[in-house]
């Protein structure tokens, strides 16, 4: 993977094409961020980001206006009038296509269905997803398609979507495919065999994914991605099967930032240009009559909720972000820290859990409103109150509850939303350990006491991370009572009872790795080795080739071999080794021709590399 540097370009002639782009906007029509004295927002929503793509629609010819997905959930916007207004907006601003996202099935297929019908009463613009089989729920394909061409002159111009298969999600009866690969080599085909010269992959899959499948599906030139809220200074480019570049771009969320990519088409070449991220900042000014419109919304939610854009609950002394910076051993965050301790503050359970995936936003310095409180914590809806995810309290025995915590770390590398955050409680944990071992069981702690197996310990959390515990995890918990208090109004009480808040890592959830303890003391002269995971040879290979890894230290050290999807296939090394060379075979006759990563993790060293079986 290399990031793009677009100096000193020579622009081929021919057709040039603008892409502007955005991603999971979450129904944030209105700015956001840090207020004015008024306290309005002052970065992103819709009338800022339309002042953006009307200015270059009007001085630019071939523009291409797309949308990666999630439009919908995590905004009184949404609770409010479910999308509705943001499909009509986007309309009038003249997107040309909108990838199905995960959150658009968060209140199921028929409620999306109703959203698309209303929002597209007027006319419609194309929104795709080529994995979804809808045969369970056929209305939805009165809006959805697999893909749609756009001419511009004699360029053809194919763009197709995909949705992540994501086992949260509320899809059903409409099946989200997992077969992301297969069907993007055959959409691609389909596409090329309708004579289009560019493919756009306009992806709701994740940047992991993006990634392999540039990497392995031939004749995709840009992927135009979602879901991360990844923010892409520059295109991240990746080889493909052609030894051809694709260009992977995301701009974040919330409409904060609007992509710019601009290439050339000529006599069969596409030529990348250069990229522009253009933040919609406080100096981008909203267009009057899209932000008279928003205005006009707001009316109707505050007669539903009150006054939550004007009325002030608490100050933040520092922003309080929802991840913490790369490196840091402490995996607590400011949001997980003060979301969970909202939980025990409303019950008086022992312990307090939420996950990385539930929580949406961050809070930024400054005063914050009701709405700031709401679009922290939006996921879910209670139909009884218009709100979010209910609060939940149960009862669990030590042992399962470190059974809880081996599923939040279960998908470490993979899918960090099921990543836990406590209250009441610390742990460590060894992310080189294997699934269902990654919890150091004498570090956990409850109320600062070392965990006890078979006592039972009172927990509160949310009703959308007590299914994914019972359900998917499969732990066993007793005494469940579903309270009658949305996540946010227990949030906004304890943020008003605190007024002033300065939430930071704290050390609650500590990652540690193999060699960070005794065998520090004990390791080798470090020039004698270095760390290295080699090429594999021969590549491509039938069925069996060799990988050789260097390790500079002594440490716990895995290799893993994984499929386009990011499913592990087999673990060829999973053991403490000392620090030298290596040489590893892999059979693969059992597997289908195609491209898989090998991973290496040793101590602090992470390497993966690309390999083609061909049959």
């Amino acid at each position: 993977m290399i990031i793009f540097s677009a100096a000193n370009l020579t622009y081929a002639q021919g057709t040039s094409i603008t892409i502007l782009h955005t991603n999971d906007s979450h129904s944030h029509l209105d700015a956001t961020g840090p207020k004015s004295c008024n306290l309005e927002g002052t970065i992103g929503g819709i009338a800022k980001a339309a002042s953006v793509i009307g200015m270059i629609k009007q001085s630019e010819a071939n523009v291409l206006t797309l949308h990666a997905g999630d439009f919908c959930v995590g905004d009184f916007f949404y609770n409010t009038y479910f999308g509705v207004p943001e499909l009509q907006i986007m309309k009038q601003l003249g997107f040309d296509a909108l990838t199905v996202g995960n959150h658009e099935f968060d209140l199921g297929p028929s409620t999306l269905n109703d959203v698309l019908t209303a929002g597209f009463a007027d006319g419609s613009f194309p929104v795709l997803s080529a994995n979804l089989d809808m045969t369970g729920f056929p209305q939805l394909e009165n809006f959805i398609q697999p893909y749609t061409i756009k001419n511009f002159g004699d360029v053809k111009v194919g763009i197709f979507g995909m949705t992540i298969p994501s086992p949260l999600s509320n899809a059903y009866p409409v099946i989200i495919s997992e077969d992301v690969a297969e069907i993007s080599y055959a959409t691609v085909m389909e596409l090329q065999g309708q004579g289009c010269d560019v493919i756009i992959f306009l992806s709701h899959l994740g940047s992991g994914i993006d990634q392999q499948i540039a990497a392995g599906v031939p004749g995709i030139n840009f992927i135009i991605g979602g879901h991360d809220h990844y923010i892409f200074d520059q295109p991240v480019v990746v080889m493909n099967p052609e030894n051809k570049p694709v260009y992977i771009c995301q701009a974040g969320s919330y409409y904060q930032n609007i992509g710019k990519l601009k290439f050339t088409f000529d006599n069969g070449a596409v030529t990348f240009n250069n990229y522009q991220l253009i933040p919609v900042n406080a100096s981008v000014p909203a267009v009057p009559e899209i932000k008279a419109v928003i205005d006009e919304l707001k009316t109707g939610i505050t007669a539903q909720f009150g006054n939550v854009f004007h009325t002030v609950d608490g100050f933040a002394l520092k922003d309080m972000n929802t991840h913490n910076e790369s490196g840091c051993a402490s995996k607590d965050t400011p949001m997980g820290n003060l979301i969970t301790d909202s939980y025990r503050n409303k019950t008086h359970t022992k312990i307090g859990i939420t996950a990385n995936g539930l929580i949406a936003e961050k809070i930024y310095r400054g005063a914050i409103t009701s709405a700031d409180v709401f679009r922290t914590v939006s996921y879910g809806y209670d139909t009884a109150s218009g709100l979010d995810f209910r609060l939940a309290t149960f009862d669990i025995r030590g042992s399962e509850l470190i059974k809880g915590l081996e599923v939040g770390l279960s998908m470490i590398g993979i899918d960090d939303d099921f990543f836990l955050q406590v209250s009441g409680m610390n742990f460590k944990y060894n992310p080189q350990n294997p699934v269902g071992e990654r919890v150091l069981l004498s570090s956990v702690k409850i109320d600062h006491a070392p965990l006890k197996p078979n006592k039972k310990y009172s927990v509160t959390v949310n009703e959308g991370l007590l299914g994914i515990l019972t359900s998917l995890g499969g732990v066993e918990v007793e005494n469940i009572q579903i309270l009658p208090v949305p996540e946010y109004a227990g949030l906004k009480a304890y943020i008003r009872k605190l007024r002033l808040l300065f939430y930071s890592p704290e050390g609650r959830v500590i990652e540690v790795n193999s060699g960070d303890a005794a065998e520090s003391m004990t390791r080798p002269d470090l020039k004698q080795y270095k760390y290295e995971l080699k090429d594999n040879y021969p590549n491509p290979f039938n069925p069996v080739t060799t990988i050789k890894y260097e390790l500079a230290v002594n440490g716990y050290t895995t290799l893993k071999v994984y499929d386009i999807l990011g499913k592990e296939v087999t673990n060829l090394v999973n053991e403490k080794q000392d620090a030298g060379i290596y040489e590893v075979q892999w059979n693969a006759a059992n597997l289908s021709s195609g491209v898989y990563f090998y991973k290496l993790q040793s101590d602090r060293f992470v390497q993966t590399k690309r390999m083609i079986l061909t049959k």
